[in-house]
């Protein structure tokens, strides 16, 4: 048998994964209505699912152990996701395509997230809501479910592994650790959480325990601190915030920053470091700035890559440092000396309080849905496993969640797999890398020159080369 051709499949490895970020970004934007994964693997990519295509690369010799797990880990989510491209086509085609109708006006159900963060009267909010849910019920979860049994007999041939099993193993993400890791920061902060929110909600009117999730999105949305965070002052922020570090961001042409078309943020690579694109779903008030630095710290991360590294140092592996790049940034929201600084709102009490929560808000909805999505895989699809969503949730959150949206998580499988875990692990690196620079440094760190070098040319630079786990070695976690 002919020596596995590791330097073709390389090539092969990189277009394919620039060729379907491509599609990822034209998809978040809103150029395409759907991610192209038909003609993607119909007719660009046809050997990618091919079972002996896998297992060649299994076989091959020489090999890095790091180079074949990264490759391995590509090739297996295309296999899959090509395996069921037909579902997986529906339910991206639905995402996107899916309308609903309120207040006789037509809108687009994947923006409705974003929208309800900015109707102030509470029955209309929960109108919105719950035709957008009602949509969900009869249009996306039909597909969802049927799509979760597919993908797991499509993994049958190249692993006799339960799902997230094989995708922990992959993606280097230990299930135990890291279910244990959400349950102590689920206890550790939960009277805090509470209380605090307690309060919050007390001074808007909404009930704790019985609020619904987008009644808590739209009281995160804060609009009384638009005055300080407006649309116009927001990019001249954003230039001084990235000078502060030593990067001039108007240069960097190789960045875009832009609307996305639903309601999540992405940084989406197309290749490291030439292009790198932030799609941002823009609300208004202090959530886009906050939006925006994380956008753009993740995107440094891959912009100031050593180009000269191999195509699976500079793009595979480990994604958890480069989200915390951006959390890092998004933390400077919550720093009274750089909002005196930067954004010269000197008077910012309140609002780092609220900030604050929204982000314990968010740091507990990941564990939660952590330890879910551990129980989601390990269980049968239906009415047990929607129950178990929404009291999970509900409980840990003291905020009314809903049965419909227990399989949401699925969009995008096997990419988006394991990506709660993934974030909850990046939220706590990013803790820690800031304390880290607050030690080594200043506790101004933002605007120290010996931090930023440290930044670009220690962690940046070096790609996906090491994993968090590595890199918090090196700095002696």
């Amino acid at each position: 048998m002919a020596a596995f051709a590791l330097d073709s499949f390389e090539r092969q490895a990189e277009a394919f994964r620039r060729s379907r970020a491509w599609r990822e970004y034209h998809f978040q934007s809103g150029r395409r209505p759907g991610r192209g994964l038909l003609s993607l693997y119909d007719e660009d990519f046809a050997d990618f699912t091919s079972t002996d295509f896998f297992l060649d690369l299994q076989a091959a010799n020489e090999v890095e152990p790091r180079q074949l797990g990264v490759l391995t880990e590509l090739l297996a989510s295309a296999y899959v996701e090509g395996n069921t491209r037909e579902r997986a086509a529906r339910a991206g085609g639905l995402e996107a395509r899916t309308s609903i109708t309120f207040e006789d006006d037509e809108l687009a159900w994947r923006t409705a997230p974003r929208l309800w963060t900015n109707i102030e009267l509470v029955p209309r909010r929960h109108e919105l809501a719950e035709i957008w849910r009602s949509t969900t019920r009869t249009e996306l979860n039909p597909v969802l479910e049927r799509w979760q049994e597919e993908v797991r007999g499509a993994l049958v041939p190249l692993s006799g592994d339960e799902w997230l099993t094989f995708w922990a193993q992959q993606r280097g993400v230990d299930l135990g650790g890291t279910a244990k890791l959400a349950e102590s920061l689920l206890r550790l902060s939960h009277d805090v959480y509470a209380h605090a929110l307690g309060v919050y909600f007390g001074q808007l009117e909404l009930p704790l325990d019985d609020a619904w999730s987008a009644d808590a999105d739209s009281a995160f949305r804060a609009p009384r601190f638009d005055v300080v965070f407006t649309e116009t002052t927001r990019m001249p922020v954003l230039v001084r915030a990235l000078r502060d570090l030593g990067i001039d961001l108007e240069a960097q042409t190789e960045l875009s920053l832009e609307k996305a078309a639903g309601s999540d943020l992405r940084t989406i690579v197309i290749g490291a470091p030439d292009e790198v694109h932030v799609v941002v779903p823009f609300v208004g008030g202090w959530q886009d700035l906050a939006r925006c630095l994380r956008g753009l710290g993740s995107a440094q991360h891959s912009v100031h890559t050593d180009r000269t590294l191999p195509f699976w140092q500079r793009e595979l592996g480990d994604a958890t440092p480069g989200l915390a790049y951006g959390l890092l940034l998004e933390g400077l929201v919550r720093d009274r000396v750089w909002l005196t600084e930067r954004v010269e709102y000197a008077a910012s009490d309140d609002f780092r309080v609220i900030s604050t929560i929204a982000w314990l808000y968010r740091v507990r909805k990941l564990a939660a849905l952590t330890l879910y999505e551990q129980r989601l895989w390990a269980a049968e699809p239906g009415t047990a496993t929607a129950a178990d969503f929404e009291e999970a949730l509900s409980s840990q959150l003291h905020v009314r969640h809903f049965a419909v949206d227990y399989l949401l998580g699925l969009l995008n499988t096997p990419w988006s797999t394991l990506r709660s875990s993934v974030e909850l692990r990046a939220e706590c690196f990013a803790a820690q890398l800031r304390l880290w620079l607050k030690r080594e440094f200043d506790e101004e760190w933002w605007r120290s020159g010996r931090a930023s070098n440290f930044l670009k040319r220690e962690l940046w630079r070096a790609g996906k080369r090491y994993t968090a786990d590595e890199l918090l070695g090196f700095m002696g976690f």
